[in-house]
């Protein structure tokens, strides 16, 4: 009989699948909040870890807590501080060091950008970036999502038309124009 995650194979999952809860979670609240909400993922997470039995399904157990989260976060604006005391300090520490939150500054975004992914519903934004940035297959995205991989890919195609428009309309008609 399958037993809960231990505390070595719950901070492995939340290593190996950061990333993608910190997309998931900067679509549902913007990128200002998404580490707050990753952290409560893994706060809330933890206190239910019996209810996952193999390491193996972190990955989509992990994403649906961060999407009820997401919305409920969402519904209130703003959650009400947590502390992180619940957590056991090598899980507290992993998510403090990690590198998985993606900084649109650090990575050269530009403003125009950032507001075109915002403009995206956040399942299309969530499978682009999960896509793109992470480098998640469409059968991953999937599994993370809890959605049918074609659904995945038409939001990610979607989305990438989407930002086309978006960027198209955005950009001067004649980038360089001739001086006077």
């Amino acid at each position: 009989m399958p037993v809960a995650l231990n505390s070595e194979a719950f901070t492995e999952a939340l290593a190996r699948h950061g990333r993608a809860l910190w997309v998931i979670a900067s679509a549902w609240v913007g990128r200002s909040e998404a580490d707050d909400l990753v952290q409560e993922t893994a706060r809330v997470a933890w206190q239910q870890r019996a209810q996952c039995k193999l390491a193996a399904e972190a990955g989509p157990w992990l994403s649906t807590i961060a999407r009820h989260l997401g919305s409920n976060w969402r519904r209130k604006r703003r959650p009400e501080a947590r502390s992180n005391e619940q957590l056991p300090e090598a899980v507290a520490a992993t998510i403090a060091a990690a590198d998985w939150p993606f900084d649109a500054d650090r990575a050269g975004l530009s403003d125009t950008l950032a507001n075109a992914l915002a403009s995206l519903s956040e399942a299309a934004r969530a499978c682009l970036l999960l896509h793109v940035v992470i480098g998640l297959s469409f059968v991953e995205i999937a599994a993370m999502l809890e959605i049918p991989e074609n659904t995945a890919m038409s939001h990610a195609r979607r989305a990438r038309q989407s930002l086309r428009e978006s960027l198209s309309q955005s950009q001067p008609s004649n980038p360089f124009p001739q001086p006077n």
